[in-house]
């Protein structure tokens, strides 16, 4: 569209030494609704800076919460192992302990048996000598 030899963009007007731009109604609000989109973007804009300090925030937290957890891990793992440690020494004895036990039974009964059959020899001998003597 041309109006008095101009196209109906926005021109650049030079009056009294300053300049202005001039728009046609539906450009002005086409302008005017830009406008408002770029003030909701700025806030949108500042909202997701706020999110992601919040989220930068929480990040440094859950990564305290981590090492620490890290490092009670550490400490349980060294308790764990101590007691792993000790509970294979005391298995080792309690087997070596079972082991004593059964020489020393095996043993025992070898005594036993060594006793009664000195004992049951020794009957078998003296027997008839003591008869033989007493008669």
């Amino acid at each position: 569209m041309i109006a008095c030899g101009q196209h109906l963009n926005p021109k650049r007007i030079v009056f009294s030494g300053d300049t202005g731009i001039f728009f046609t109604h539906k450009q002005e609000i086409e302008l005017l609704v830009k406008f408002k989109q770029f003030e909701g973007c700025k806030l949108e804009i500042e909202k997701w800076k706020k999110y992601a300090m919040d989220a930068d925030l929480q990040i440094d937290k859950e990564r305290e919460a981590y090492d620490n957890l890290n490092n009670e891990y550490d400490t349980l793992l060294i308790v764990s192992k101590d007691f792993q440690k000790k509970y294979n020494d005391e298995y080792t004895a309690h087997e070596n302990t079972k082991i004593k036990l059964t020489d020393m039974t095996d043993k025992k009964n070898k005594w036993v048996k060594a006793t009664f059959i000195t004992g049951g020899v020794s009957l078998i001998i003296i027997t008839p000598l003591v008869y033989l003597l007493v008669h």
